[in-house]
């Protein structure tokens, strides 16, 4: 089956919610296609719900440390805000408004914010409080013609397509009658002139307009990616002209489809006269017309709606976010030629009167494919949405680089796939930077599983250098059947401070077949399925005198403050690289332990005083 989403709303914008699969009729290419489910998907917490503070707390949990594309939350929404086509000053309650939107969208929902051709831009993340700042920090960039005659839009592509009859009518209604013998003659025909260059100024500035707005968004699909998770984009924009410049929107409902992204714009409507306009627009419902086409076109292939803003900016946001709330996941059946990789013209139609559907007019299985593993890869790490068909786990473990200030990232990465051990992957890395530059990145373009993989699982190690700091990891796998999945997860490059000791993270795994307890494969999901749990860290000293006087125990307990249950010891073994670190390994007994959560801990005492403990949640499962 194939599956595409749907939204269904009434006439006040609210889902409806009561519809069968025999309610809709698809077609592909004009050809009924069998429907075989409807499933309606409530995505509710729009209305009322509060964004989290940045600072909030984050509850202590025994619960495993690690990240996966396996478990989605909540909506992704970007506000994509045309500052070029909106003039200074002109826009800032709709962008207040815009920023009301954000505030109130659920807590779980991933917001980002793009700006068209350049301001600030922010990835997707839960962090709404950043998006809503930056709304109101922004201002339209549009540049409005004062020129010395009253030129439309309609009157300019009047004058661009020849339009004799119309032409003539703005040269008497700006020039007065035609010129003729006698005096002042001159002076119509200079002033004629004069109305064909502005008309040409006009049309030259909407269409560029048009295309600077084009390339932003096919810049922002592009960065998308080709992931299957639904993302919606709001567009502000006072509007796009597309009239004689049509091909710079062809093929953006494949674009939209293959990003799979749903476009709804919403046009803050000017004022017929500001105090920036020295006349009242000749033709202000042609001109209005000519503006919108292109913002409904776009809406339209991308699935969703235009909106005019007139009055009330907020009751504009509020029918999107009413229309978010919920869709339709509709299942149907391809013919052989729907597979092809091409784009096909889908129909969705409902049997009830009054209501609207959105839905896309193109789709395509394999829309986005055709790129080698490398391209696919690099787009997913430009991108904090994640791709979901290769299901991906991933955690890290933090070490101190011997000999330098940095900071050795260890990733471990399971890709839930049974297929054969010998098949080899594309995986890239990269680390983000709070102001978006790359740390450190690592691609291997066929590379190995591990020998020690779990059964049906692929897993993989890399190792990243980077300087301290606070980073998002963003890891992509692809093999060579075009299947693919990626994953962010936020780390800390830091080494903790404990005592006169600087600490690494707390290694648990199983152990390296014919090896000793210093050797152990690393967990990646937290699960520990034999009778021994292996663990394994660093501690360094700025002087190796004071390990002399430290003791190190490990422990195993019910979470991070309870009593011991286990307990092992282990002698910190000297490193090669460098004196002043050691590196103690130790297998601790959990045969005794029942299926649940747990925490591993290492206390560390100097002088018979604890100068602190570092913890690894993990989970027995038998």
């Amino acid at each position: 089956m194939v599956s595409v989403d749907v939204t269904v709303v009434d006439k006040y914008g609210k889902p409806v919610e009561d519809l069968g699969r025999d309610d809709f009729t698809l077609t592909v290419d004009g050809q009924v296609r069998k429907i075989t489910s409807a499933q309606f998907v409530a995505m509710h917490g729009t209305a009322g719900g509060a964004a989290a503070p940045s600072n909030a707390a984050v509850p202590s949990t025994s619960l495993p440390d690690f990240s996966t594309n396996t478990v989605q939350s909540g909506r992704m929404v970007g506000m994509v805000i045309d500052r070029g086509s909106i003039a200074p000053n002109r826009a800032r309650d709709v962008l207040a408004a815009a920023a009301r939107f954000i505030d109130r969208l659920d807590p779980a929902d991933r917001v980002a914010l793009f700006t068209i051709p350049q301001g600030p831009f922010i990835d997707f993340t839960t962090d709404h409080h950043a998006v809503s700042s930056s709304l109101l920090h922004i201002d339209g960039q549009g540049e409005a013609h004062h020129g010395t005659k009253n030129i439309g839009i309609a009157d300019a592509l009047a004058f661009e397509h020849d339009n004799a009859f119309t032409i003539e009518q703005v040269n008497e209604r700006e020039c007065g009658v035609p010129p003729g013998a006698g005096p002042g003659a001159s002076e119509v025909m200079m002033c004629r002139k004069l109305v064909k260059e502005e008309a040409t100024i006009v049309s030259t500035y909407a269409h560029e307009r048009a295309r600077n707005t084009m390339n932003g968004l096919r810049g922002i699909l592009d960065r998308l990616g080709s992931s299957e998770t639904p993302k919606t984009l709001v567009l502000v924009s006072e509007g796009m002209v597309i009239e004689g410049e049509r091909r710079v929107v062809e093929g953006f409902g494949r674009a939209a489809a293959a990003a799979h992204v749903t476009l709804y714009s919403l046009k803050p409507e000017t004022s017929d006269s500001t105090a920036g306009e020295s006349r009242l627009a000749v033709n202000p419902a042609r001109d209005r017309s000519f503006k919108e086409e292109g913002l409904q076109y776009v809406s339209s292939v991308g699935g969703g709606e235009m909106f005019r803003v007139i009055a009330d900016p907020d009751f504009a946001f509020a029918r999107v976010a009413s229309e978010l709330s919920g869709y339709y996941l509709l299942g149907f059946e391809p013919e052989s030629g729907d597979r092809d990789g091409h784009a096909h013209g889908i129909s969705v139609k409902v049997h009830r009167d009054g209501l609207s559907v959105r839905a896309r007019q193109e789709f395509g299985v394999g829309l986005a494919r055709g790129r080698n593993e490398k391209d696919t890869v690099t787009s997913l790490l430009r991108t904090a949405v994640p791709a979901t068909a290769l299901p991906v786990m991933v955690t890290t473990y933090m070490f101190q680089d011997p000999g330098s200030l940095k900071v050795r990232v260890l990733v471990a990465m399971d890709v839930d796939r049974p297929v054969d051990a010998n098949e080899k992957f594309s995986v890239g890395m990269v680390l983000i930077d709070e102001h978006g530059g790359a740390g450190a990145s690592f691609y291997h373009p066929a590379m190995t599983p591990s020998p020690m993989s779990p059964p049906g699982t692929q897993r993989f190690f890399a190792t990243l250098l980077t300087d301290p700091g606070a980073y998002r990891l963003r890891v992509a796998v692809a093999d060579a059947a075009g299947q693919s999945g990626s994953v962010e997860r936020n780390i800390r490059a830091y080494m903790r401070r404990l005592g006169p000791f600087r600490v690494s993270d707390l290694m648990l795994g199983a152990p390296t077949p014919g090896a000793g307890a210093s050797s152990i494969v690393p967990t990646v999901t937290g699960q520990a399925t034999g009778n021994v749990l292996h663990a394994y860290f660093e501690i360094s000293a700025d002087s190796p005198a004071v390990f002399d006087r430290a003791a190190i125990s490990l422990e195993v307990a019910a979470n991070a403050d309870g009593p011991a249950l286990q307990t092992a010891s282990g002698l910190p073994q000297a490193t090669e690289a460098d004196p002043r670190s050691r590196a103690l390994g130790a297998a601790i007994p959990i045969s005794a332990l029942a299926p649940g959560p747990y925490v591993a801990r290492a206390v560390i005492l100097v002088n018979g005083q604890k100068a602190g403990a570092i913890t690894r949640a993990f989970q027995v499962v038998r």
